[in-house]
């Protein structure tokens, strides 16, 4: 997939795409004999005009059992990345317009861990993916986020929603944990309130300073009952491998109109700017209609520049805007604030960059219909209020459809109602997982997969409180229980 973001492999494309003949569609009948194309490549003697290229009796259209195990699998969407984007008369070109693309990822899809068409029933010993509780020796209250310190994969850092950060072994039974940040006395657990999300500074190893995302109680229980605040913590001299929480640097600080929606999840980008994301101030409907509204911080993806020396931190200095913010010209949120990345969500609940592709994965709460993962890039408006997912919502005041960029993948709430972000795979466990982004649903407990922003359908049925996904420095997955509390690996089965 990585071969999406080099431009002359997408000139490469459309122009394959362009001279190749037009797939089958479902009044094709290229060979005359009666029987529709969609049909005639299922039969199990195909016309000699019909593509078949694996030779197994079985057209190419209905046989993604590329590899003729009699399942569809990891396996045979290895074989489909091995060959994507290459032109040929290859196995996996589907739809036999002589090139391996998304067109054949939507017919393969279908048959994902379900069926593999006329090949043969699925023969059960196939592989699929579980979640294995692990770290089971140690105990954490409420998981929020889960990561590992730039350049150590020797230990796990976890996030209780009651403000404490605690370390752990990255082994199979660690003796226990240590407290390395407590902020438990100005975090504030309201409704969705709590120690949301934190990172590492990508400059750790030399300047120890982490940065949380934070509830803190507001003005008002009426109108102000939360503040949103992301803060600094650097090293405490005192205690080596702790924080000093009674230094805190805040970054930023704002009122939240309501007690839910706060979204927040804070990260790095590869571009080493801090980004975090906020909801659209909560209560129902929008009603601040702070998801359109750029001169404030909610139903926003902010982008900053906290690299910042110990004189910075004298003189007041307390972040920078970075240049190839939409904008960046302005002085202040009059008209638009300087700090947005992109904008128009209603609670963006975990976010990720792919570690080899750099695509920006967002997980945005939908309301009474639709949830949402979006591929975000910078200067996007991300339409809500105007819309959830794909479908229309409050059109008034909005836009023409053009102004927004939809999701790449939204589902109703008849498998799921609250989305959680998650992480695209490149762990060595699975090497046919490699390039899958694994995301789930918080209420349902569901993980579903996606492939180069197709759908992969359902991965694994799981009954968790999915809150968060952790990925290690090698590419595997873990998923984060919150109640009461618990920790899981996404893990290969036969």
């Amino acid at each position: 997939m990585r071969a999406l973001h080099n431009k002359s492999a997408k000139i490469a494309v459309l122009l394959l795409i362009a001279v190749a003949p037009l797939a089958a569609n479902a009044t094709d009948d290229s060979d005359g004999d009666g029987v529709l194309d969609l049909t005639d490549n299922c039969l199990e003697v195909g016309n000699a005009d019909q593509r078949n290229t694996d030779g197994d009796r079985y057209g190419n259209i209905c046989d993604p059992d590329f590899d003729n195990d009699e399942d569809v699998d990891f396996f045979d969407l290895a074989q489909l990345k091995a060959a994507f984007l290459l032109p040929g008369d290859l196995d996996e070109d589907m739809n036999g317009d002589s090139v391996v693309n998304f067109p054949d990822v939507d017919i393969f899809k279908t048959y994902f861990l379900a069926t593999p068409g006329p090949a043969g029933p699925l023969s059960g010993g196939g592989i699929s993916l579980a979640v294995t509780q692990v770290f089971t020796s140690i105990s954490v209250s409420n998981p929020m986020a889960m990561k590992q310190a730039p350049g150590d994969s020797t230990s796990w850092y976890v996030a209780e929603r009651s403000g404490r950060i605690l370390r752990f072994d990255n082994v199979a039974a660690p003796s226990g944990t240590v407290e390395v940040l407590d902020i438990t006395d100005r975090v504030d657990t309201f409704f969705e309130g709590g120690l949301l999300g934190f990172a590492f500074d990508p400059k750790f190893e030399t300047n120890g300073r982490i940065f949380v995302s934070y509830t803190t109680t507001g003005s008002s229980s009426q109108t102000n009952p939360l503040d949103s605040r992301v803060s600094m913590f650097g090293p405490d001299a005192a205690e080596p491998g702790s924080f000093d929480e009674s230094n805190e640097l805040i970054i930023l600080e704002f009122d939240q109109p309501f007690g839910n929606h706060n979204g927040s999840d804070i990260e790095f980008g590869p571009d080493d700017l801090l980004y975090t994301s906020f909801g659209d101030g909560g209560s129902f409907n929008d009603p601040l209609d702070n998801g359109q509204d750029k001169t404030s911080f909610q139903g926003t993806i902010l982008r900053l520049d906290v690299d910042l020396t110990p004189q910075d931190i004298i003189d007041g200095i307390k972040y920078r805007i970075p240049p190839g913010n939409p904008y960046s010209a302005n002085s202040d949120c009059t008209t638009a604030c300087p700090e947005i990345f992109a904008h128009g969500f209603r609670n963006p609940w975990r976010f990720s960059f792919d570690s080899e592709t750099d695509e920006f994965y967002v997980g945005d709460v939908g309301q009474d219909a639709r949830e949402e993962i979006d591929i975000v890039t910078v200067g996007e408006n991300h339409g809500w209020r105007c819309y959830e997912g794909n479908l229309q919502f409050n059109l008034s005041g909005c836009e023409p459809i053009g102004t927004y960029t939809f999701p790449v993948i939204d589902y109703s709430h008849s498998v799921g109602a609250s989305v959680t972000g998650g992480y695209v795979y490149h762990g060595t466990d699975f090497p046919a997982l490699d390039g899958v982004y694994l995301y789930g649903d918080y209420v349902s407990g569901r993980i579903w997969g996606l492939f180069g922003g197709k759908d992969l359908g359902e991965l694994i049925n799981t009954s968790l409180d999915l809150v968060s996904f952790a990925q290690s420095h090698d590419g595997e997955v873990y998923v984060l229980d919150l109640f009461p509390g618990a920790i899981y690996r996404v893990e290969v089965t036969n």
